[in-house]
């Protein structure tokens, strides 16, 4: 469904050349942006196929692609300092985030550390950075955070990951009160079980999916494309009084189990 909720802003997607971010990103442009600045570790989809920017371009959309890991800071800044090309950012979807092949109880120190540095470090590093460009610009913005499912209940197969989102969402609620006086909201997106490839190869979820699925009141996994979505209402004016809240996009499965 293509729309007009994100005419004139700019947006800004961290993790965005593949699964749910790389919806995200091509979603704002359907949804009418004026530009989306892609980032990731590298452009090239982990699944195949062209780049987001590509896609984005085919819409008709101002776009470019900046490669930043944001679990540093530097390029984080240097990311959301691209988007002053298209006149700085209205909307920043601090998308990016890993998972672990080995998570559980007995998770390593190393592995704990690395996730935290991506999944929460590169979360408020990107609504730093967003921030800062938005007050400087005048903008009264909106930063989109990415958490879960897995943020708001916790599994034995997800401890550190669970940990991080849940982690996103108190920093979501924290950062509406401290930008709020500013126009500045802030919210989190937590998705449920979505059909991307991550969820399709990551140990242990990829067995569970099925169970998910068929517990969920709506019977299917979630499309990239409804995170997408969700993600634009909560970047657009649509949702002009909404700030601090985490929006679940699960199908109904958190609501009973």
């Amino acid at each position: 469904m293509n729309t007009n909720i994100l005419q004139n802003k700019v947006v800004v997607v961290t993790g965005g050349s593949s699964g749910i971010g790389r919806a995200i990103a091509i979603n704002a442009a359907r949804h009418g942006a004026k530009a989306v600045v892609v980032s990731d570790i590298s452009p090239d989809p982990r699944e195949g196929g062209v780049p987001t920017t590509d896609e984005i371009k085919a819409l008709g959309v101002a776009t470019t692609f900046v490669k930043a890991d944001v679990s540093k800071k530097e390029e984080v800044d240097a990311l959301v300092e691209a988007a002053s090309e298209f006149g700085g950012v209205d909307v920043m979807v601090a998308n990016a985030g890993i998972s672990l092949k080995a998570d559980g109880p007995d998770v390593s120190a190393d592995d704990f550390r690395k996730l935290l540095a991506v999944n929460l470090d590169g979360t408020l590093f990107s609504a730093q950075a967003a921030a800062r460009q938005m007050k400087a610009n005048g903008k009264k913005g909106s930063i989109v955070l990415m958490a879960s499912m897995g943020g708001l209940s916790g599994a034995g197969i997800t401890v550190a990951y669970s940990t991080s989102k849940g982690g996103v969402v108190l920093m979501a609620k924290s950062l509406a009160d401290a930008l709020g006086p500013d126009g500045i909201r802030v919210n989190a997106v937590a998705p449920g079980t979505i059909d991307t490839h991550l969820l399709r190869t990551a140990p242990g979820i990829a067995e569970a999916a099925e169970g998910f699925r068929l517990r969920t009141p709506l019977r299917r996994l979630g499309q990239p494309s409804e995170i997408g979505d969700a993600v634009a209402f909560l970047g657009s004016d649509l949702s002009s009084y909404v700030t601090g809240t985490a929006l679940l996009v699960d199908g109904g499965l958190l609501a009973v189990i």
